[in-house]
């Protein structure tokens, strides 16, 4: 059964952790350009913080709205709230936003999926045979740009095994594909796999060569004995695996009152199981 995952001491929430975690990431995209799909929330507030503070250069766009660079204090649901026009330094439409990523011109993206295996490869088709879906999902939507994309970043609001499995059923947002050298096989020497995975329990990578998941760190409150636990695959834990730094009460500052000023990350339910 699934249970709401909290940090101990309730000082912040555990998705208050995750955008500050995602936004530490993002200094090596300083000076790149990016962007988010429609169900991102905790990565728009990602990407508004680290332009406050380690990737000042940052270029990002909200892909429902096309809004470059916005500026809102309340965060939006999805990135085609109204209110991820607010600021915006630019705005594109919607066909010039998939030909950017179409044609691999994006340093950095957000995605997540239904299913998600061992080598970050994603699946938003649906669960179960094409032709006899159990659960259908979205569709590919843009899904294929992480072929292209430098630095793909995965995401999930639930950790399990339903969602962790070892081998997706439709592949539609290409990974490490089937690990080691398979993917620069198929699409070149110039194209880099997922790099990072955040879900509510830890921050994983994947290793140098094999290219299969990783722990990197473990939230607060948790072990790497629940991550793997409530993962469906064989799951690489290195000997020391480290704690994933709290925010700091500067970046909570900045979060709670430049960028989630409605409290949205505070409420949200991430779980585990």
């Amino acid at each position: 059964m699934s249970e709401l995952v909290t940090p101990p001491g309730g000082s912040y929430s555990m998705a208050e952790l995750i955008a500050v975690e995602m936004s530490r990431t993002l200094e090596r995209n300083d000076g790149k350009v990016g962007g988010v799909g429609a169900g991102a929330t905790i990565p728009m507030a990602a990407l508004r913080l680290a332009t406050m503070t380690v990737a000042p250069n940052l270029y990002w766009f909200c892909g429902s709205s096309g809004g470059f660079n916005p500026t809102f204090d309340h965060l939006p649901l999805t990135s085609a709230d109204a209110r991820a026009f607010y600021g915006a330094e630019a705005t594109q439409k919607m066909q010039d936003i998939v030909d950017l990523g179409g044609s691999g011109r994006w340093d950095f993206g957000f995605h997540g999926g239904m299913q998600i295996d061992k080598y970050g490869n994603a699946n938003l088709i649906g669960i179960g045979p094409y032709d006899s879906l159990r659960v259908r999902g979205p569709g590919a939507v843009g899904l294929p740009w992480a072929g292209h994309v430098a630095h793909a970043y995965l995401f999930t609001w639930h950790h399990n095994r339903n969602i962790f499995v070892e081998k997706v059923d439709h592949l539609c947002g290409p990974g490490w594909l089937r690990g080691g050298d398979s993917r620069r096989a198929l699409l070149g020497e110039q194209s880099s796999g997922p790099a990072r995975v955040f879900t509510p329990l830890c921050v994983m990578d994947f290793h140098e060569t094999s290219h299969a998941m990783r722990l990197v760190s473990v939230h607060p409150g948790y072990t790497a004995g629940d991550v793997a636990r409530h993962t469906g695959f064989e799951l690489i834990i290195p000997g020391e695996v480290r704690q994933t730094r709290p925010p700091t009460g500067h970046e909570l500052f900045l979060l709670r009152n430049f960028i989630d000023r409605g409290g949205v990350l505070r409420d949200f339910r991430l779980t585990a199981g």
